[in-house]
């Protein structure tokens, strides 16, 4: 019997650290602390059982959800294609000017933003990364993507339209079943 607990916590151990969602790394971790807490059950340490039952798998749990859902990320996939050489100074200009203003939007709706600069298309980061806004820059403009249903991206639109951002196209992304953006 120890032995299947012992590989079940290093199961969830690992859980806890592979786990794409925050939220759903506290919850492996707090099975593996109540894992943890059986453990020393039979290993007949039922003192030890109990503190690491209320404070390991209880009262940390706790603690980490509410600092998760104080700690709000807005994350952004910033995917740039610049080829022309000459447009390169004015790509970097209209960048810089869209990220500021999105942050100045960010930080009166207290969200942190999680910019992520890469070279991925559209379409590897739209099925495959956890995201509330797509921008893609290329020669030809720039165009941002979000999800209908995220109400921030309503927000961070009409913020940007408000403060004079014209030189980017806003476009939704259509949510198909099983989708959760």
């Amino acid at each position: 019997m120890l032995q299947i607990v012992l590989i079940v916590m290093v199961v969830f151990a690992i859980a806890s650290l592979q786990a794409k969602s925050l939220r759903h790394s506290v919850i492996y971790l707090s099975v593996f602390s109540l894992l943890c807490s059986f453990a020393y059950v039979l290993y007949q340490a039922p003192d030890v059982a109990i503190a690491e039952a209320v404070i390991g798998c209880s009262l940390s749990t706790v603690l980490y959800l509410v600092a998760i859902k104080k700690f709000r990320i807005f994350r952004v996939y910033y995917s740039h294609h610049i080829t022309s050489p000459e447009k390169l100074p004015e790509s970097h200009v209209l960048r810089n000017n869209i990220i500021t203003m999105m942050d100045g939007y960010l930080r009166d709706t207290e969200l942190e933003m999680d910019m992520i600069n890469t070279r991925q298309s559209f379409e590897d980061i739209h099925g495959r990364q956890d995201y509330d806004v797509i921008i893609e820059h290329d020669d030809e403009g720039m165009r941002m993507f979000g999800a209908q249903s995220n109400y921030h991206y309503d927000g961070l639109t009409t913020y940007l339209i408000e403060h004079n951002a014209f030189d980017i196209d806003y476009e939704y992304l259509l949510e198909e079943e099983g989708d959760d953006l």
